[in-house]
């Protein structure tokens, strides 16, 4: 759960934030999805993406059934999606202090 709040949702949201009030989105490919002048439609497609991945990472953790490690897969996300929330929020608190 921890993983799917803060990379499925928190990401989403905070990079929905952070382009709403003028910032650029810093990886390519998250750029190249949600396009020049992101829509509705394009965050959408960028939660479609998110969720594709989650779900792939679930079934791969299900793939890992008995193995002691298989918790890593979760809290691997789970640190990505931190540090994502955690970056875009210190670039919308320096931004606002300006």
């Amino acid at each position: 759960m921890l993983a799917i709040g803060l990379y499925g949702v928190g990401d989403l949201v905070t990079t929905a934030v952070g382009i709403r009030n003028g910032l650029e989105e810093g990886q390519p490919f998250v750029r190249w999805l949600l396009g020049d002048s992101p829509t509705v439609w394009r965050f959408a497609l960028f939660g479609l993406f998110k969720t594709g991945l989650l779900g792939g990472f679930y079934l791969g953790s299900l793939a890992l059934e008995g193995v002691w490690f298989r918790i890593a897969v979760p809290a691997g996300i789970a640190a990505i999606g931190g540090y994502a929330v955690y970056s875009n929020l210190r670039v919308l608190s320096t931004m606002e202090t300006r």
